[in-house]
């Protein structure tokens, strides 16, 4: 048996940032990854801003500087803009996880591939994780093991949706209107019902597209069959190279710790709810954490009193913001695609595109939202939605007064579910 400071269970960019950060403060710091390779398979479509771009530090090829958006109503009108403003760019997500693998290992972590964890238990002085061919014993343990997380589940916490998502990676046929520079958003209630579906270039006449299904529906394979049927503007001659899959957690728990225990990135749902974008969210909690972690290990206490300080810090840095984006994502989920056709053809003059050109943000988007309200200029069919809008700030939750006591991890043995 192997025995450290902190078990990271998940080597993805969160888990594998926080370990660089403890490990270069001198504690032990072992990762566990249940796949063989870093970053595969591949779940992600490494579309990400330039921010998170700089966050993540970044070194390897950048296929793309994606400077414009085409949304697509579902009756087929376009609202669309480009310009001189880069949005996101477009990069090797494998590439990217390891890279940060590999800043980890150089700042001392050790990485163990193939190794998932199956078993724990709850020990005085520690945790203990059986995992493929080996077992570690941890003081403290980062969950950074995805949407589904085992750890998670232990403690009790969901988070409030999780999107099933449906993609792939395809070469473009010639003559295809999809542009190099541009991504493309398609709505539908059949189509991508709660969700969207999606198209961004990956460089070399390739694409990158998807759907993701977040109301009861077809599965997000179906879908996405569906979707290149639709538009055959941009599918008609594609050749499939690569069909990937994934989920998508859309709501943090009330809590993302418990005793001896921090959840991270995915596991505890720090993703954008309008857009399902983690990296950005996920890199700074694995600040927040890591900071967290540090501080348990030198005071040597572990309780949840102590990792409650995790939740805090990154809450009072992102907690305003995420919880606009989930009244956001609430009003998204009720329109109808009467009511996406109507706002897609309201906003298509070149006021409102130059408008939502220079405010637009994928990390923040109901900043965007927050800048149409104040214009004064929705028209009055739009007037009960903008008292909705307009009272999405009154409607955040404090959750302090919402967090409930969670169980620690108890003594004896528990057995993961796939």
């Amino acid at each position: 048996m192997q025995h450290c400071d902190v078990a990271v269970v998940g080597a993805g960019p969160a888990g594998c940032s926080a370990a660089r950060l403890i490990a270069a403060v001198g504690f032990r710091v072992i990762i566990l990854e249940e796949h063989n390779q870093i970053g595969e398979p591949l779940q992600c479509s490494g579309l990400i801003s330039p921010r998170t771009l700089e966050l993540a530090g970044y070194q390897g090829e950048l296929r793309h500087a994606l400077h414009g958006f085409n949304l697509h109503s579902p009756a087929g009108y376009t609202l669309g803009f480009q310009t001189n403003k880069t949005y996101a760019v477009a990069v090797d997500r494998v590439a990217l996880d390891r890279q940060l693998a590999d800043t980890a290992r150089a700042a001392g972590a050790e990485l163990i591939t193939g190794a998932r964890v199956g078993r724990l238990q709850y020990a005085g002085d520690g945790i203990i994780l059986h995992a493929s061919g080996t077992a570690v014993k941890a003081r403290l343990v980062i969950a950074a093991d995805g949407a589904r997380s085992s750890f998670a589940r232990r403690l009790g916490l969901r988070p409030r949706e999780i999107i099933p998502l449906a993609a792939a990676e395809i070469e473009l046929g010639p003559g295809s209107r999809a542009r190099e520079d541009v991504i493309e958003l398609f709505l539908g209630q059949d189509l991508a019902p709660g969700w969207f579906g999606w198209l961004f270039p990956a460089g070399k006449g390739r694409a990158r597209i998807g759907v993701g299904v977040g109301l009861k529906g077809p599965s997000p394979r179906r879908c996405l069959d569906m979707l290149l049927k639709r538009y055959p503007e941009y599918f008609s001659k594609a050749k499939i190279l690569r069909y990937t899959s994934g989920c998508v957690p859309i709501g943090p728990p009330p809590r993302f710790y418990g005793e001896r225990v921090m959840l991270l990135g995915d596991a505890a749902a720090q993703v954008k709810p309008i857009s399902g974008g983690g990296l950005y969210l996920g890199l700074h909690a694995a600040r927040h954490c890591a900071r967290t972690a540090i501080q348990a290990l030198e005071q040597k206490d572990f309780s949840a009193a102590v990792l409650a300080g995790y939740q805090e810090a990154w809450e009072k840095e992102f907690g305003a913001a995420l919880r606009s984006d989930l009244v956001l994502r609430e009003l998204f989920l009720s329109l109808n695609d009467t009511k996406a056709d109507y706002l897609t053809r309201f906003f298509d003059n070149s006021f409102w595109r130059q408008f939502i050109a220079r405010y637009a943000d994928i990390d923040y988007p109901s900043f965007l939202v927050k800048k149409i309200l104040g214009t004064g200029l929705l028209p009055r069919k739009f007037f009960q939605l903008a008292l909705d809008l307009g009272g999405f700030i009154g409607r955040i939750v404090n959750r302090e007064g919402n967090r409930r006591s969670l169980p620690a991890l108890e003594a004896g043995e528990y057995q993961a579910t796939t």
